[in-house]
């Protein structure tokens, strides 16, 4: 079903920034051979291009976590220790920017401290050394200590679909975290309200839109997620009953959101529900992935079903979603398993992050599904990473997938099991695990620089 203004008609810039680099070959005179080129090596200290670093925190330790993904180094800092860092706050999400010279960290709000996000100035770092020098930039407050959080009230009704505590946050947590491209803005949501949180990353303040409510649409998102071209957002709708896909028109100058319409995952008698995270796989499709199964206390009288968790593709021209993967009911079928929380497209596959986070038995497990996807409409199953063969052994809730810039690997991280995955997407193997063995406890909020999200 449609929910979207059908004479909006989305024309996507697609802007191409063109470096040309002219090199004269040596060649031999004898032979009139090329000889082979010097290949500049990067230092594995900080400079000003792109960086291999994936940054995370910690819920349990509050430590940060940055790590390199080339080398397979690994650097935990105590943001304690940090002039100027507000105090031993509950930490929620990073964002690293392409450069890797600064960092962004979001905090859960306290009795004593409000919910903060924090930006991080990366002043040197060194690999091999294992330091790094951090300073902090600025703290902005994105509301006040003590405030509650505004979820609405769901209760369980049958033995299929449970409401765990860990979904009912008694105060705000900053989610979602997305750059906008061609632009200053940084925008981050809060899943607990109805607000999206605009920063201009220029100048670590709050953007003159911020922050953005527009009802109906803004209320438990997680993540705002942008094509390359930064002309269209998809919000995603991140809670019990929430079966639509809200569709913005950015404002690249402002960080303006312009609520263009709504994209529902099913119709008004059976839908999906419950969507962690929007990818873009070019200017007009995108893919989202459901985590409900079944109904809650929310669910409509008018709904006869709630689809199961299942991946959908999006055509934001035409303002609907199809179902391209359905549920299956075990390990070894050629669908949607858990629940869908984190999906990514690299090198012509899908891979899906499922978790095992709102039935009734929580943290059994977790599975990454990888489909080849040479057919938007039909992917056709590879294989399954499994806990014990191919995950480690007790890796429970696969939750979010960070590509890495050039799609060489994909980092997967459990806040569960607290392990940081390096799956190479050449082989489909894991090539590198970081665990409770390197001080891991429960890594969330992975971000690759060089990404959007």
């Amino acid at each position: 079903m449609i929910k979207i203004n059908k004479t909006v008609r989305h024309k996507a810039l697609i802007a191409a920034i063109g470096l040309l680099v002219s090199v004269a070959l040596p060649v031999n005179a004898n032979n009139h051979r090329n000889l082979p080129l010097p290949v500049y090596q990067y230092p594995s200290t900080y400079n000003e291009y792109l960086q291999p670093v994936v940054t995370a925190i910690d819920y349990h330790s509050r430590m940060l976590y940055l790590i390199n993904y080339e080398n397979d180094k690994l650097i935990i800092v105590d943001p304690a220790g940090i002039d100027g860092w507000p105090g031993n706050v509950p930490l929620q999400h990073t964002v690293v920017l392409p450069e890797g010279n600064r960092i962004f960290v979001t905090s859960d709000n306290t009795q004593e401290d409000p919910a903060y996000i924090i930006a991080l100035r990366v002043d040197h770092l060194d690999w091999e050394a294992g330091t790094v020098s951090l300073a902090v930039e600025t703290v902005l407050a994105a509301d006040n200590a003590g405030t509650p959080a505004e979820l609405p009230f769901v209760e369980s009704i049958n033995r299929n679909q449970a409401v765990p505590n860990w979904l009912l946050a008694g105060s705000t947590q900053i989610h979602g975290p997305t750059l906008l491209p061609y632009s200053d803005y940084l925008y981050f949501t809060e899943f607990t309200s109805d607000r999206v949180r605009v920063i201009n990353h220029r100048t670590n303040e709050f953007a003159s839109v911020d922050p953005i409510n527009i009802p109906g649409y803004t209320e438990q998102t997680h993540g705002v997620n942008f094509n390359k071209s930064g002309t269209i957002g998809l919000g995603t709708g991140y809670f019990f009953d929430n079966n639509v896909i809200d569709v913005y028109r950015p404002n690249r100058e402002t960080g303006e959101l312009q609520a263009v319409g709504q994209i529902m995952l099913g119709d008004e008698k059976r839908h999906a529900a419950f969507t962690h995270f929007v990818y873009w796989l070019d200017e007009r499709f995108a893919l989202t992935a459901s985590m409900q199964f079944d109904k809650t206390s929310l669910t409509a009288a008018t709904t006869q079903a709630i689809i199961p968790p299942s991946v959908w593709m999006i055509d934001t021209l035409e303002g609907r979603a199809t179902q391209i993967l359905r549920h299956v009911r075990h390990a070894q079928g050629q669908g949607v398993f858990r629940s869908a929380s984190d999906l990514a497209v690299v090198n012509g596959k899908l891979y899906i992050a499922e978790e095992d986070t709102i039935d009734h038995e929580f943290g059994r497990d977790g599975y990454v599904s990888i489909f080849d996807l040479s057919d938007r409409y039909r992917p056709r199953f590879i294989k399954r990473l499994r806990p014990g063969h191919e995950l480690p052994a007790g890796y429970a809730v696969a939750h979010t997938l960070s590509p890495t810039p050039d799609n060489r690997y994909l980092m997967l991280a459990s806040w569960v099991s607290g392990f940081v995955v390096k799956i190479d997407t050449t082989t489909d193997t894991v090539v590198k695990v970081f665990g409770p063995d390197d001080g891991l406890v429960m890594p969330h909020g992975i971000f690759a620089a060089g990404a959007t999200r």
